[in-house]
């Protein structure tokens, strides 16, 4: 049986990848959600305590008392060495845990017959490694100013936003790392048609 094709989508915080993901979605493609998974994770009460010990039970929603993520971003990102530090603790926690059903739910779409395409939208493509893991990586190319309206529309501050950036990989490192770019500079229309050609593109290179 001839394996699915995996796509993976990279891109600056808010470029709209999961957007992109969607939309690939649509065209018949599963997708793999890092962020749903992540919050899985974060909903087990093994991590919850775990982070709690290393954070402090200010970390928790006053109300539901589940994991606030909003509350942990604030002390993990940036790039000052305790925000790198609270950052490693984090990770250690949680990325095994999520590596390991990212793994999982990638080997049973893998064995999905007749399945012809796999999309990983992980916000850590390049940085977990995941991207060896794909044939092809796609590049969510948007204007900065865009991803820092998009980033307020959700809750964001400005510092918040340059914050997470920082502890990524450079927009200009991940382009070049990519094998192709998808323009998000109009409509969402006009994204879904650069999406659609792509993929066009794709399916007569396989």
């Amino acid at each position: 049986m001839k394996r699915p094709i995996i796509i993976g989508i990279a891109g600056g915080i808010a470029s709209g990848k999961s957007l992109v993901s969607r939309m690939l979605q649509q065209q018949g493609a599963v997708v793999i959600h890092a962020d749903q998974i992540a919050q899985q994770v974060l909903d087990i009460p093994e991590v919850q305590m775990q982070l709690t010990e290393v954070f402090g039970r200010d970390i928790l929603n006053e109300v539901t008392q589940s994991l606030d993520r909003k509350k942990i971003a604030e002390r993990v990102f940036g790039d000052s060495e305790q925000a790198i530090s609270r950052r490693r603790k984090l990770e250690g926690i949680t990325h095994p845990r999520i590596r390991a059903r990212i793994h999982e739910e990638l080997s049973q779409a893998k064995g999905r017959e007749g399945l012809n395409w796999i999309v990983l939208d992980i916000p850590l493509l390049f940085e977990s490694g995941w991207n060896l893991e794909c044939d092809s990586v796609w590049f969510v190319d948007t204007p900065e100013e865009d991803r820092v309206a998009r980033a307020k529309q959700r809750g964001w501050r400005e510092e918040e936003f340059r914050a997470r950036e920082a502890a990524q990989w450079s927009i200009e490192r991940k382009r070049a790392a990519s094998d192709r770019v998808i323009e998000n500079r109009g409509t969402e229309q006009a994204l879904a048609i650069a999406v659609s050609e792509a993929f066009a593109l794709a399916r007569k290179a396989k």
